[in-house]
């Protein structure tokens, strides 16, 4: 059973993947931290290490103390004071207000096909879904899944979340602020692996007759539990989250663990459970690994500053009750009894006597409590607090997003740059009664290490971390195409059978930039890797673009904008692309990261492509002939329209399979923001206009961008053969 986290994959899988591409080498551009409520920048000197926190104060009642200045704290390193010269008080807006029933929802439900590498400096939440350790109870998934919708319904317009599976990670979600994505992530939950049997399956039943009877007639107790392998890798998947979240520490990151827990002994000294024949030793040894690594685990949380808030979802009895379930249908605990029950110790979970059977629904007891126990603990050892025992999770969830609600960035000067070594950290605050939590130490830059570090290329660094780099502001849009192409206009069209389409598929993309304009006309190279991954981090391919833009002179305090597009060839699935480019002109490297869908085009009864916007006036773009194979048109990935702008859509209707091509719908409604319907029509696109290689045709629309008033817009285009539907959405905006 694999343990995949995704964007620790992004950190280590990614990291080795991009390390052997071709990449240009240049000096990376500095970092500096920055707060993003209301436009309050922190100030960093130039050619100075800073250490930077992000502090809660709570009161008695854990709710957060605002109002506090820098004159308040105390930061000691290693037991020392230290000077702050970096002092933001953040509060986190609310989450929207939900919308009155009947309100037209789509600016909130629908996503923009645009994504951005802007990202605001606020929280981090990690949603965990132990999957492994989940009991196949449909009750219990259930309330798994409303517990995590809570917590997204909770999040404010500037959190990112991520959505990550201690199992089966064809699910996951890696940071994004779009709850849609967020909500199909959480859908996904499919738990189920775990049995909770603690070994009692491979144990054989009482026989005995007497107390005195023969030995070989004892039970021989579990000689292997099946679910240690589950429990090491939901323990692994945490240490990954802790491990990847070292590389945000300037966000607040919060951690919510929605699972029943991890039934770790760490009070055992002798076989869980087992009997004292020593059959038992892999079970016993596999326990103390785990209560071992426990320490690790809240070490690697503490060096991250994450704060866990695990969620059981089991309710008020309910994980003892479908454990005892499970136990029942067991031989070895379910035969007649021919011998008292064993007692079992509540401290170390030993029988008594040794080698003896304990009562099921003790056992169940017992387990579940493991369970709960290790829940609480990583919620103390972080900071957090645990919702447990409850079958109203509102309340706590409520709790989690108060408290973190209000806190404040601080920043000091390092002491010894360059050394690479640890140091313990504290916070004292001049209030009485109050609650300080903020990471427990930080390891100092390493010379060393940054040195082998700055020889590879900072283009692979960008695709490789976890948040995307807005030192170069970029934006992209991808559409996803069939492959091969149409032939072009002299194509034969035609209604009957055809040549199948291929199972590949093209991603056009198109990359948007932006930096202050320059007073001459300038010229400059942009260099741009894309990497595509599965969503458990597995390499996909890797294409590189060059692109020389020549852009004219404008004012300084005016944003030259241009576009580079390029391409990759993928197979039909999830992906998420990693693009990441550097500007000789400002020689400043970005990067963004979006997810695709590439539809099965050969196979499926109807299809659509990406939809791709193309205006005039339109900006520069290069490589000018870059998609000319894929597409009749240069597209732009501007979603911002001057009323004088023409601007149309442009997508491909594919037929997959082998048989006869049909008229195929085309239902195209543009909605404003206010619910207005300002198109609303079908257009049939007859199967003599498929063409009989490609099976597909071409449709572009106009839109009336000149008739549009001011607003936000929702052009939405979608198609139906049988019992199949395909649909694409895209939101633009009218100035």
């Amino acid at each position: 059973m694999r343990s995949v986290l995704v964007f620790a994959c992004m950190v280590g899988g990614i990291a080795a993947a991009v390390a052997a591409q071709q990449t240009p080498t240049f000096r990376p551009p500095s970092q500096t931290a920055s707060a993003w409520l209301q436009g309050q920048q922190p100030t960093f000197r130039a050619g100075v290490d800073i250490v930077h926190l992000d502090v809660s104060v709570l009161d008695k009642d854990r709710q957060p103390v605002r109002g506090l200045t820098s004159a308040d704290f105390t930061v000691l390193e290693d037991g020392k004071p230290e000077k702050i010269v970096v002092f933001t008080p953040v509060d986190v807006p609310d989450p929207p207000a939900p919308l009155p029933m009947g309100t037209l929802t789509w600016t909130r439900t629908v996503a923009p096909d645009v994504t951005t590498n802007a990202v605001p400096e606020g929280r981090l939440f990690v949603m965990l879904l132990d999957d492994l350790m989940l009991p196949a109870d449909p009750a219990i998934a259930e309330a798994a899944r409303r517990a995590a919708k809570s917590v997204i319904a909770h999040l404010s317009l500037t959190d990112q979340m991520a959505v990550v599976f201690t199992g089966g990670s064809g699910g996951c979600q890696n940071f994004t602020s779009d709850h849609v994505k967020l909500l199909a992530a959480v859908d996904q939950l499919k738990p189920g692996a775990v049995t909770y049997f603690m070994g009692w399956d491979t144990a054989l039943p009482a026989v005995l007759a007497s107390p005195t009877g023969p030995k070989s007639n004892q039970p021989s107790g579990p000689t292997f539990d099946g679910d240690g392998g589950l429990r090491a890798a939901s323990m692994r998947t945490l240490e990954d989250v802790a491990d990847a979240l070292i590389g945000a520490p300037q966000h607040r990151k919060v951690l919510v663990l929605i699972g029943t827990g991890v039934p770790v002994n760490p009070g055992s000294a002798a076989p869980v459970l087992i009997s004292g024949t020593g059959k038992g030793m892999p079970a016993r040894e596999a326990n103390q690994r785990l209560a071992e690594g426990m320490s690790e685990l809240f070490r690697r949380m503490q060096r991250s500053n994450i704060t866990v808030y695990p969620i059981d979802p089991s309710g008020v009895g309910g994980l003892e009750n479908w454990i005892a379930g499970r136990l029942s249908t067991l031989p070895a605990l379910n035969a007649t009894p021919t011998m008292p029950p064993a007692t079992i110790n509540p401290a170390t979970g030993d029988t008594d006597p040794p080698g003896g059977v304990p009562m099921i629904q003790d056992l169940a007891h017992f387990t579940a409590r493991l369970d709960f126990d290790f829940l609480e603990t990583v919620a103390a050892n972080t900071g957090g607090r645990a919702i447990v025992n409850t079958n109203d999770f509102d309340p706590g969830i409520a709790q989690i997003f108060q408290e973190n609600g209000s806190y404040y960035l601080i920043g000091y000067e390092a002491t010894d740059p360059g050394s690479g070594k640890m140091h313990r950290l504290s916070v004292k605050v001049d209030r009485p009664d109050v609650e300080v939590r903020t990471r427990s130490g930080y390891y100092a830059s390493d010379t060393k290490a940054d040195a082998k570090a700055a020889k590879s290329s900072p283009v692979a660094t960008a695709i490789a971390s976890v948040l995307p780099n807005a030192d170069l502001p970029m934006h992209v849009v991808l559409a996803p195409f069939a492959s091969p192409a149409p032939a072009g206009p002299s194509a034969k069209p035609g209604p009957g059978p055809s040549t199948p389409l291929g199972t590949g598929a093209t991603v056009v993309i198109v990359l948007g930039l932006s930096h202050a304009a320059s007073a001459n006309r300038a010229s400059t190279t942009v260099d741009l890797q894309t990497s595509a991954f599965t969503p458990d981090g597995e390499a996909r391919g890797t294409e590189n673009q060059t692109a020389r833009v020549t852009m004219m002179a404008g004012s300084p305090k005016e944003t030259a904008r241009y576009e580079v597009l390029s391409h990759i060839d993928l197979k039909p699935g999830r992906y998420q692309l990693r693009l990441a480019a550097h500007s000789s002109l400002e020689n400043k490297v970005g990067s963004v990261f979006a997810d695709v869908e590439v539809p099965d085009f050969a196979n499926a009864p109807v299809s659509l492509s990406g939809v791709l916007f193309d205006a005039s006036p339109s900006l520069t773009a290069a490589p000018h002939d870059a998609l000319a194979a894929i597409v009749p048109i240069i597209p732009t990935a501007e979603r911002t329209f001057d009323p004088r702008d023409r601007v149309s859509a442009f997508l491909r209707v594919y037929q997959g399979g082998k048989i006869a091509m049909v008229d195929v719908p085309l239902k195209i409604q543009l909605i404003s923001e206010k619910g207005t319907a300002v198109v609303d029509r079908v257009d049939t696109m007859s199967a003599a206009g498929f063409d009989a290689t490609t099976r597909a045709v071409d449709e572009r629309i106009a839109l009336p961008i000149s008739d549009l008033p001011m607003g936000e817009y929702l052009l939405t285009l979608e198609t139906t053969i049988g019992k199949t539907m395909a649909r694409r959405d895209v939101r633009f905006r009218v100035k």
